[in-house]
């Protein structure tokens, strides 16, 4: 994590505005000004039992498409998976989504580098491009997750309807998103990405159900290690 005394050059979250009236502590994460938290650990570790939001846009990510795209990510050292709409997890650090048969969204969990000696390969390669993604990007745990689902998603997120390593399209709160299910340090979450311009929305309405059912805001630093 960066010192706090770079935030005046640093990027905003796109969730940021949607948190500017809360008691967020904001820091800089990979380059991006992020609220790290809201309340004591005490209480933020409360509200992850119940239904904690987390925006870790902050992550970093790299989006690449096309027939070699496989076969570049494989040079990179980077695992994939053998189907489409499905996820893994290179070196315990890097998600790796595979949103169609040549389509990829590569992110780093905190630690991570890969996305970054992606980012630093400028060759041009054939049928290998590039896909800029400014997503929002969220955390969600606790027991109330799927109750929080089933008020607002288009489809049935229960454990049983989504398989460990699935990657889910679908809508939330009306808002197209990608949606899948891991463990973070041994604890399940749900993981949620869409597009940057919706981040605000999307945020204020997963908060404002977390909180009426017990949980609430949790930042990132609840996520170190």
């Amino acid at each position: 994590m960066q010192s706090s005394d770079t935030k005046s050059i640093a990027q905003s979250s796109p969730v940021a505005l949607a948190q500017l009236k809360t008691t967020a502590k904001w820091n800089v994460v990979n380059g991006m000004k992020t609220a790290v938290s809201f309340a004591s650990a005490e209480i933020e570790q409360a509200r992850k039992k119940t239904l904690g939001v987390t925006d870790v846009s902050c992550f970093s990510r790299y989006g690449v498409k096309g027939p070699h795209a496989s076969q570049w990510l494989a040079e990179h050292a980077i695992a994939i998976p053998s189907n489409p709409n499905s996820w893994t997890l290179c070196d315990q650090k890097t998600l790796v989504l595979r949103l169609g048969g040549s389509e990829f969204l590569i992110e780093d969990q905190l630690g991570g580098l890969a996305c970054n000696k992606l980012a630093s390969d400028t060759n041009r390669v054939p049928s290998v491009y590039k896909v800029p993604r400014a997503d929002a990007s969220f955390i969600l745990s606790g027991s109330e997750v799927l109750n929080m689902f089933s008020e607002l998603c288009a489809l049935d997120l229960r454990e049983k309807s989504l398989p460990a390593k699935d990657v889910i399209m679908t809508q939330i709160a009306g808002i197209s998103a990608i949606v899948l299910r891991q463990t973070l340090h041994g604890e399940p979450i749900y993981r949620v990405w869409c597009d940057g311009t919706y981040g605000p929305y999307l945020y204020e309405v997963m908060l404002e159900i977390a909180t009426e059912l017990g949980g609430g805001a949790v930042g990132i630093d609840c996520y170190q290690t």
